[in-house]
């Protein structure tokens, strides 16, 4: 998994930070999840237009990171 190039996206710093921590994740089109736990979005340049290209390849590790590591609930 380390080495496959679909397990991981291409996101600025800031956004990548908030996406590793669980604040943040994509839908299996690429629209964005928010965590109601992430205060103030906007601040970071967040908002719920925001979308990623997913590849079909990206789909298990994508699930993962919704059903693992994205914090759901406030």
């Amino acid at each position: 998994e380390r080495l496959d190039i679909y397990n991981g996206l291409l996101l600025l710093p800031t956004i990548d930070l908030v996406f590793d921590k669980g604040f943040i994740t994509f839908d299996e089109h690429g629209k964005i999840i928010i965590s109601k736990r992430l205060y103030m979005p906007t601040a970071l340049g967040i908002n719920n237009d925001m979308s990623v290209r997913i590849r079909c390849e990206h789909s298990q590790y994508m699930e993962y990171h919704r059903d693992k590591v994205f914090e759901k609930t406030a």
